[in-house]
C-alpha cells in the first residue's frame, strides 16, 4: 500500500507552509511503516495527523482508505475515497497514481487513487453495483486518448462479468423440490451422473431423490462401470428400484451384479446385455425375481432351450421375454424334458434368437412349445431370429398341430422354413408381417402357400427381405387376396421378383384392393428392371409415398429431379419426403446435390 510522498498530488501548494508539508510526508511515511508491520490502528492515526498538517493530499486520504479497508470499516473508507475524488475529479494523477497492489474480483490488480480506491471500498462492502458506475462515471471523465483508460475498462469488464455470474444462483436451492424432481427426470440416466460431478452439494441433493435411481441404465457409459457403482445407484434408490439395464461390466462382475438385483424387491424390468456362458448357474440367479414383468438376455448370455422354459415357468408374471442366444442339444443326444409352461396368460411378448451355425445338426422340433392361443392366449408380439438367417432354421408354425396362432399383432420370422398351411393361421389382428429369408416347405410341393381364403383386414406392415421364395403368386396372396390395408411394403433383395412380377400385380389393386393405393413407404431393392420410368408409374401408383428405397436399382437422376421438382410444384399430386439410393451408381454427385437443395432428404 505503500504510496512514496514524491509521487502526491497537491492542489494549491503556494497556501500551505512547506513545513506543513514535510511534516505530512513524515506522518505519512510513520503510518505506512506502521502499516506494513500489523499495527493499523498506529497506522490510522499516523495518517490522520498527517492530513492534519496537508489535507489537500490525496495520497495521505489513499493510505487511511485502504487502512480502513484492512480493519473492513467500509464506511470510513468510502469516506476517505469520495474525498480524494473531491480533490481532483479531473486529475489523471488521480485517476492512475499507481502505488501498491490488491485484489479484485478475483484477479491481482493495481491500486489507484480516487475513483479506483472508491470503487475498491464498495466491491469490499458487497457495493458492486454502484462500485460499476464509480468505473463508468471515472470513464466518461478521462479523454478518449488517455494511457490510463485501458486499466479502468479492463477493471470494469472483470466487475461486469462478476455481476453476470453473480446473478446465477443454484438453481436446487430456488426450484420448489416438486418441479427440480421433474426437470431432473427428463434427462438420461448417463446425464444423471455426470450431474452428480457438478458440485458437492448438487451430489448430495441428486443422491437424496430416489425417483432418480429408479431405471438404472449403463447403456450410455463410456467405459467399464465398476460393480461398486452399481453397488451406490442401488443404495440411492434404498433398494427399490423398477427397472435395470446392465452393460459396459467385466465379465466376472455379472455374477455378482444379478445377486445385488437380486435384493430389490421391487425390480419388474431385467435387462442383461453382459456377457455370461453358464446357463445352469444363470437360471438360479434369476429364478430369484419372482415381480419382473419384462426380461432381455443379450446375445452374450449363453441359454439351453429347456434352462429358457425354466425362466419362463419360474417367472409367470412376465409380460416381455427376449432371450437372443438359445442354442439345444445335437441330433442323437438324450432330449430333456420340457420344462416350458403349459400356461403363460400373462406374456404379450416373446423373442427367441440363435445363432447356431449349423442348425441342421442340431434339434429344434419345436421352438416355442405349444404355440396357441391356450397357451399364450394374450400374445401379441412374436419375434423368431436367427443369426445368421437361414433358408431352414426352425421350422414354423413350430407344431403340426397348432391350428391357428395366438392373437399376434407383430410376427418376425427370421430364417424359418414355412408350412404351407401359414397363411391360414395367420390371426385377424396382425399389423406387421416380416420375413426375413427362410423357406416354404417341402420343396417338392412348388415353394407355394396352400390357397386357403385369407384376410388379414388390419395388416398395414409387409417386409418380404433376401426371401427367394417370394413370388408373383406370393405377392398376390398377400396384397391382393388378403384385402390388407397396407401402409409399408418392402420386397428387398427377392430375386425371383423383377419390375414386371411387381406390376402384373399392381395393376390389379383397383379391382381387389384399393386401399393399398394409401401406401405411404415402399421398398423395391435391388429389383431388376426397376428404372426412371418404374419409378415414375410407382409413384404414380401411389400419390401418398413418403419413403421410396430403390437402393441398388438402374435409376439415374432423373427420378431424383422428378420427386425434387414436385415438392415444389402446387399442383403435383405426391411430395416424398425421404429416398434412399444406396447402391445406385448411375446416379451423380450433382442430382443428389439438386435434390438436397429442394428439401428431399436422400439417404446415399
Amino acid at each position: 500500500m505503500a504510496s512514496r510522498p514524491d509521487m502526491r498530488v497537491v492542489r494549491g501548494v503556494t497556501s500551505k507552509k512547506k513545513a506543513d508539508i514535510e511534516q505530512a510526508a513524515t506522518l505519512q511515511r510513520t503510518g505506512q511503516n506502521a502499516y506494513k508491520v500489523g499495527d493499523l490502528q498506529g497506522a490510522i492515526e499516523s495518517f490522520t495527523q498527517a492530513l492534519a498538517a496537508n489535507n489537500e493530499d490525496p495520497g495521505i486520504l489513499d493510505n487511511r482508505a485502504a487502512t480502513y479497508c484492512k480493519l473492513k470499516q467500509y464506511s470510513q473508507a468510502r469516506a476517505d475515497a469520495r474525498a480524494m475524488v473531491k480533490l481532483a475529479p479531473n486529475d489523471d494523477r488521480v485517476i492512475i497514481h499507481l502505488d501498491a497492489y490488491f485484489s479484485i474480483v478475483g484477479s491481482s490488480l493495481t491500486l489507484e487513487k480516487g475513483y479506483l480506491r472508491l470503487a475498491k471500498v464498495l466491491c469490499l462492502d458487497g457495493n458492486f453495483d454502484k462500485a460499476r458506475d464509480i468505473y463508468e462515471y471515472a470513464l466518461q471523465k478521462l479523454p478518449a486518448d488517455h494511457p490510463g483508460r485501458g486499466l479502468l475498462e479492463q477493471l470494469l469488464k472483470k466487475l461486469q462479468d462478476k455481476l453476470a455470474g453473480g446473478n446465477r444462483r443454484d438453481p436446487f436451492t430456488i426450484l420448489p423440490l416438486e418441479i427440480a424432481e421433474l426437470t431432473l427426470q427428463q434427462f438420461s440416466f448417463r446425464q444423471i451422473v455426470a450431474i452428480l460431478r457438478v458440485s458437492k452439494g448438487w451430489n448430495q441433493f441428486l443422491g437424496g431423490l430416489t425417483s432418480l435411481w429408479m431405471h438404472v441404465d449403463l447403456t450410455g457409459a463410456r467405459s467399464r462401470v465398476p460393480w461398486t457403482s452399481i453397488r451406490n445407484y442401488i443404495h440411492r434408490s434404498r433398494a427399490q428400484l423398477t427397472n435395470a439395464t446392465i452393460a459396459n461390466i467385466v465379465p466376472s462382475a455379472t455374477p455378482k451384479v444379478i445377486d445385488m438385483l437380486s435384493r430389490c424387491p421391487q425390480l419388474e424390468h431385467l435387462e442383461l446385455m453382459v456377457h455370461h456362458d453358464h446357463p445352469k448357474e444363470f437360471y438360479p440367479k434369476i429364478k430369484d425375481f419372482p415381480r419382473l414383468k419384462s426380461i432381455v438376455c443379450g446375445v452374450d448370455i449363453s441359454l439351453t432351450h429347456a434352462v429358457v422354459g425354466s425362466i419362463l415357468y419360474a417367472l409367470p408374471q412376465l409380460e416381455k421375454a427376449v432371450f437372443l442366444r438359445v442354442w439345444d442339444s445335437p441330433i442323437g443326444a438324450p432330449r430333456p424334458i420340457s420344462t416350458w409352461p403349459e400356461h403363460l396368460p400373462n406374456m404379450k411378448s416373446l423373442t427367441i434368437g440363435s445363432s447356431q451355425e449349423n442348425p441342421h445338426g442340431l434339434y429344434f422340433p419345436e421352438v416355442i412349445p405349444g404355440l396357441g392361443p391356450s397357451v399364450y392366449p394374450n400374445l401379441e408380439e412374436l419375434r423368431l431370429v436367427w443369426y445368421p438367417a437361414r433358408s431352414q432354421s426352425f421350422q414354423f408354425p413350430p407344431g403340426l398341430e397348432t391350428p391357428h396362432l395366438p392373437p399376434l399383432r407383430i410376427l418376425d420370422l427370421h430364417g424359418a422354413a414355412i408350412r404351407p398351411s401359414f397363411c391360414s393361421l395367420l390371426p385377424t389382428s396382425l399389423e406387421a408381417l416380416r420375413f426375413y429369408a427362410g423357406s416354404i416347405g417341402p420343396a417338392h410341393l412348388g415353394n407355394t402357400f396352400n390357397r386357403d381364403p385369407v384376410t388379414l383386414p388390419n395388416l398395414k406392415t409387409l417386409v418380404f427381405n433376401d426371401a427367394p421364395w417370394v413370388n408373383h403368386s406370393t405377392l398376390a396372396l398377400f396384397l391382393l387376396r388378403s384385402k390388407a390395408p397396407l401402409r409399408t411394403l418392402h420386397v428387398d433383395l427377392c430375386h425371383k421378383m423383377n419390375s414386371s412380377e411387381l406390376f402384373g400385380v399392381l395393376y390389379l389393386l383397383d379391382k381387389f384392393n384399393p386401399e393399398l393405393r394409401e401406401l405411404t413407404e415402399l421398398g423395391v431393392v435391388c429389383m431388376a428392371g426397376i428404372d426412371d420410368l418404374s419409378v415414375k408409374n410407382l409413384s404414380a401408383m401411389f400419390p401418398n409415398l413418403q419413403i421410396l428405397d430403390l437402393s441398388q436399382t438402374r435409376i439415374t437422376g432423373c427420378t431424383i429431379r422428378m420427386f425434387a421438382d414436385a415438392r415444389n410444384d402446387e399442383s403435383a399430386v405426391g411430395k416424398l419426403d425421404s429416398l434412399i439410393i444406396k447402391g445406385c451408381d448411375d446416379v451423380s454427385r450433382d442430382a443428389i446435390d439438386y435434390g438436397r437443395q429442394m428439401g428431399l432428404k436422400i439417404v446415399t
